[in-house]
């Protein structure tokens, strides 16, 4: 969970191997023949021989590119539905990914995100909201998926797979409570805020040319990661909700940091503004 997830086990690797090996070992029955014929030995100028002979047999790898040709559309269709193996790290990351370089945020010098982020993204939700917590949600998260499975899931685009399964109002309510849990944290939103920006850069693979998260990014991320919160602190019912789960206090709390992010975006507003003149 919200890590690199392993291929399942199978013959993929088995059976490309055997494929080529077949090759092999036709080039090999070649240079045998040629052995006998010769007396038990075989020249460098008869392996070459033999290896033109197979250049010429168009057939050759037809059994090898037919295995192949298969596990690749068996790939394709695992890319569709893959992403169910490691849920709810994609469902948090979905809350942000419109951010991400190379979608509707356009370039990193234009204020995209890195898609480097992604695993200190994650190292902070798990020192956040605990790997316990993390765990029970995404085990509930997969037993709703497996509740609303359909034979169209195998077919879908993995975004319109992530649309459709964060319109089931039990998977929100759960995402809802891990970037809750998150916003507690900001009690002290100041130094919260300065600490997870440095810890973002502090675990950024730096190369060449290195990308830094700045505090610019840090008010966009939150006010994306905390959208629902905010929405449900609105609504009494969703509210009453959160106080039922988390408390009354942390409730308070929750408004005291939401007022406090909405400062930071509205003064990030003034200055693109001030900005744009």
């Amino acid at each position: 969970m919200i890590a690199i997830v392993k291929a399942p086990r199978d013959s993929f690797k088995q059976r490309h191997h055997s494929a080529a090996f077949a090759v092999l070992e036709q080039f090999a029955a070649g240079l045998i023949e040629q052995a006998k014929a010769h007396g038990g030995t075989i020249s460098a100028e008869q392996i070459s021989s033999a290896l033109e002979t197979l250049r010429g047999q168009n057939k050759l790898f037809d059994a090898a590119w037919m295995t192949l040709e298969a596990d690749l559309d068996t790939v394709k269709t695992r890319q569709n539905v893959a992403v169910r193996h490691d849920p709810l790290g994609r469902l948090l990351v979905s809350r942000f990914a419109h951010q991400l370089e190379g979608r509707e945020a356009g370039d990193l010098e234009h204020g995209a995100l890195s898609r480097e982020i992604l695993q200190p993204f994650f190292k902070v939700i798990r020192m956040m909201v605990g790997m316990d917590m993390l765990q029970e949600i995404d085990g509930e998260i997969q037993t709703i998926i497996e509740q609303h499975a359909d034979e169209e899931d195998e077919l879908r685009d993995p975004t319109d797979y992530w649309d459709h399964l964060a319109e089931e109002p039990q998977v929100a309510n759960r995402l809802n409570l891990v970037f809750s849990r998150m916003a507690l944290h900001f009690k002290d939103y100041e130094r919260r805020k300065n600490w997870m920006i440095q810890l973002v850069n502090d675990n950024m693979p730096h190369g060449d040319h290195a990308w830094t998260f700045t505090e610019e990014h840090c008010v966009r991320l939150l006010r994306a990661l905390f959208r629902d919160v905010r929405s449900a602190l609105s609504k009494p019912e969703r509210s009453a909700e959160l106080v039922a789960k988390l408390g009354s206090e942390n409730v308070e709390t929750l408004r005291n940091v939401m007022a406090s992010l909405d400062r930071d975006v509205a003064t990030l507003h003034i200055r693109e503004a001030e900005n744009w003149e």
